[in-house]
């Protein structure tokens, strides 16, 4: 597929024509690429990661502003929750996926990657591409893009935002910068039918435990009650 070729159909997916042509090419143009590209062009710079920069932010201003616009009733806790979800690599991925933006991303050649299935590069390409739109045609634009292919998920309450010890795990970074501990202070039963209980230290709050079937398992639900002892995350 020739560049023009590629650009329309870029363009055919995304729903934004570009007025500078090029920026869109190197939006897509990886930096494993680069880095076989730079000894000829002697740039040592990847225009892929700098647009990726700027294409993070540009996503988390856009995102947390729609979330404010929409849940007026969401304390600072939910909106956070429901943010750091929206702009997860994970997240990230899928909408390239539904996009299909694999079949046009242009990465090293020694590099023997299943484009699809590689979420880090899905996602990196997403924020290069929204940084090379928000330079293109700016804020207006960026906003367009991003509310056209997030904003039903936005508006899903029913989602799934992540498990308890993700959501504690964020919440302790934001306050103190420090992750919750968990220590496992028992184990019993049959090792066909084992209980485990574990206790979870955070932000130099009560400790609180959590029993389950497996160390996880009991580390989640220790998340969980911790949040809901401490009513880190407002109920609606």
């Amino acid at each position: 597929m020739n560049n023009i070729e590629k650009i329309k159909k870029i363009e055919k997916t995304i729903k934004y024509k570009f007025k500078n042509k090029d920026l869109l090419i190197k939006s897509f143009l990886h930096s494993s690429k680069h880095k076989k590209l730079k000894k000829i062009s002697n740039n040592h710079i990847s225009e892929f990661e700098r647009l990726e920069f700027l294409g993070d932010r540009v996503l988390g201003l856009v995102i947390a502003n729609l979330i404010y616009k929409n849940f007026p009733d969401y304390s600072e806790g939910q909106m956070s929750i429901k943010l750091s979800f929206l702009v997860k690599k994970n997240f990230l991925s899928e909408i390239a996926n539904e996009l299909k933006i694999y079949e046009f991303i242009e990465i090293s050649n020694n590099k023997n990657i299943n484009l699809k299935n590689n979420k880090s590069i899905l996602a990196d390409t997403i924020e290069s591409l929204i940084g090379a739109i928000f330079i293109d045609g700016g804020f207006t634009e960026s906003i367009k893009f991003i509310k056209k292919f997030w904003f039903k998920y936005i508006k899903d309450e029913k989602m799934q935002l992540n498990d308890p010890k993700t959501i504690l795990q964020e919440i302790s970074q934001k306050k103190s910068k420090k992750l919750p501990i968990y220590k496992l202070i028992n184990k019993k039963g049959p090792p066909h039918s084992p209980e485990f209980t574990v206790e979870v230290s955070c932000l130099k709050l009560n400790k609180i435990k959590g029993i389950g079937t497996s160390k996880r398992e009991a580390e989640k639900i220790a998340a969980k009650n911790f949040l809901d002892f401490h009513k880190l995350i407002d109920e609606k």
